[in-house]
């Protein structure tokens, strides 16, 4: 029996990130704010299916394997160990966000990057992501760390905190893994 070679692909997110509004902001501006995104929101959703968030305190179902997402952030922590930094915490709402984008990638079987606010908590200061495919999550991993821009992210020093996902399937033939990892300071 013929077994396909794996292929690995990667996408980097520039190294421009985004600033969330700060305690400094009016009380206004921060109300105007909300209001517009409720607004827009309602105008795209009317276009979309949305699935509704699941009630407080209910357990929320992960595709992604405890495993396999463990191996994601422990991959990115030895790499900062590696290079003198410190390890990233776990965030389980950028678990969250993570996993959701991953099985959207394998969904489309191609590579994109989410909006980076999207589903991140409240009170980030900076946000980045790595998006990418391949046939193990350490393969992807390796494809990361020779693309400057996903090295950037993994060894940028300001990030504190980190979600990941890892989302098997099978794409073009090939059995795949998506993995996303979205940092956060």
């Amino acid at each position: 029996m013929r077994v396909p070679s794996t292929r690995y692909t990667c996408v980097a997110t520039p190294q421009s990130t985004v600033r969330s509004p700060r305690a400094g902001a009016s009380r206004f501006r921060r109300l105007a704010a909300a209001t517009a995104t409720v607004l827009a929101t309602g105008f795209v959703s009317a276009a979309l299916v949305v699935n509704p968030a699941p009630p407080v305190g209910a357990r929320v179902q992960l595709e992604s394997t405890d495993w396999d997402r463990a191996e994601v952030r422990n991959l990115i922590n030895q790499s900062r160990v590696q290079n003198r930094l410190g390890t990233l915490r776990p965030n389980a709402i950028l678990d969250l966000k993570a996993d959701g984008w991953a099985q959207y990638l394998r969904s489309i079987c191609a590579l994109k990057h989410s909006r980076l606010a999207d589903g991140a908590p409240p009170g980030w200061f900076k946000l980045g992501e790595n998006v990418g495919k391949g046939g193990s999550i350490g393969q992807v991993h390796e494809a990361y760390l020779r693309s400057p821009s996903h090295r950037a992210n993994i060894l940028d020093g300001s990030f504190t905190q980190v979600g990941t996902g890892a989302v098997w399937g099978n794409c073009d033939g090939y059995r795949t893994v998506f993995t996303v990892q979205e940092f956060m300071k």
